[in-house]
């Protein structure tokens, strides 16, 4: 379930939470929970991490509603924590040896068939898709998972991904310039394999 909201009423959704009113944060998780808990699978599979990540999230942002800064979009600011805190646990678990930056793949994995409707065309194309997303970088995989499904902005991309605006802009595009080049070749070899 994705839910689009403005700008305002998020403001005002994270201005009640911060003066103490218990229906915000229950709309929050309710608006959100699904689309973070689809978020999270993509940095790993297990689903007790995942559950935990997501209750401490909103457990922790409860505890700190007094301090907690202000933000124009609730959905960047539940997947910049979250993320941090997958990343962190995965560390903590000795899933992850070396610290997160662009040369390591922690398992940002793909499951278009999440977001796609059933029907049996579409599920043909999806698996072309799947397999050509396959193929690029766990930071390429995310940003374009960012950009396409969640709909955030280059801006929202960069502080959830902790990237300059360029970064971000670049690595979506190299991510698109080669899907573009995988797809190509694959509908080459089908017509090829057709044809011979």
């Amino acid at each position: 379930m994705e839910v689009k909201v403005n700008v305002n009423e998020d403001m005002s959704l994270w201005a009640d939470l911060k003066n103490g009113d218990e229906k915000a944060l229950k709309r929050m998780y309710d608006d959100h929970a699904e689309s973070l808990y689809c978020y999270a699978k993509k940095f790993t599979k297990d689903q007790g991490l995942i559950e935990d990540a997501i209750h401490d999230l909103f457990v922790n942002i409860w505890r700190r509603k007094e301090s907690i800064g202000l933000t124009d979009s609730i959905i960047k600011y539940l997947c910049v924590s979250l993320r941090r805190d997958i990343i962190r646990r995965l560390k903590s678990e000795q899933r992850v040896a070396t610290p997160y930056d662009d040369r390591m793949d922690i398992g940002f994995d793909w499951s278009v068939e999440d977001t796609l409707a059933k029907k049996e065309e579409e599920s043909i194309q999806a698996k072309k898709l799947e397999n050509a997303m396959a193929k690029l970088s766990a930071r390429q995989r995310e940003a374009v998972y960012l950009k396409f499904f969640e709909e955030l902005s280059y801006e929202d991309i960069c502080e959830v991904m902790e990237l300059n605006y360029q970064s971000a802009r670049n690595l979506i595009a190299r991510a698109l310039t080669e899907l573009r080049q995988i797809l190509k070749l694959w509908a080459f070899i089908l017509i090829f394999l057709f044809i011979g």
